[in-house]
């Protein structure tokens, strides 16, 4: 167990170094400069709520009517960024968003409420697990933002237990998202 702990860390510092190489010899002089801000305080063990709010706010601004979808790695995660998001001008203005989280230890009529169409000119924006990914289907979704991480079970060798940790989500995982979608 010890030797698959290390081999998981390994393969995560692999993972963290090449997209910082990436990062670091990319040409960013057509994106904003909070994208470029944003990319610039990459760090490989955090998820880029920054990032997500302003993919949020283009979607808003620019992008045709439909519900968002954001995948996010579980319900300490949801709840933090939509803290963040309610106190943004725009995504936490109730006239123009309906901001709502999906998880599965919510109650079954707070969760039934992700379906329910907002009145027109609102943007439903539903923050949710990869649980959604599978087991539900939200008919108005049309756009979908992943994080890029989700909870795998690996082994805490110290404690003798399994355990979720956030981990980078494989191409192939991405895609299939966006298809069953």
């Amino acid at each position: 167990m010890q030797k698959q702990a290390q081999a998981f860390k390994k393969r995560k510092s692999q993972i963290a170094s090449s997209v910082e190489d990436v990062v670091e010899v990319a040409d960013y002089k057509g994106y904003s400069s909070h994208t470029r801000e944003s990319l610039s305080c990459w760090n490989p063990d955090s998820i880029g709520f920054n990032l997500i709010e302003h993919v949020l706010c283009h979607i808003i601004k620019k992008e045709r009517p439909g519900a968002v979808l954001v995948f996010m790695t579980g319900w300490d995660d949801i709840n933090s960024l939509k803290d963040q998001l309610q106190a943004h001008p725009i995504l936490g203005d109730p006239r123009r968003v309906l901001l709502l989280a999906c998880h599965g230890s919510m109650a079954s009529s707070e969760q039934r409420l992700i379906f329910d169409k907002p009145e027109d000119g609102v943007r439903k924006i539903v923050l949710a697990t990869n649980m959604a990914e599978t087991s539900i289907t939200i008919n108005d979704v049309v756009f979908v933002v992943d994080c890029g991480k989700a909870k795998e079970t690996s082994y805490d060798a110290l404690n003798n237990t399994p355990c979720l940790l956030p981990s980078w989500i494989s191409k192939a995982a991405a895609r299939q998202c966006v298809l069953s979608t």
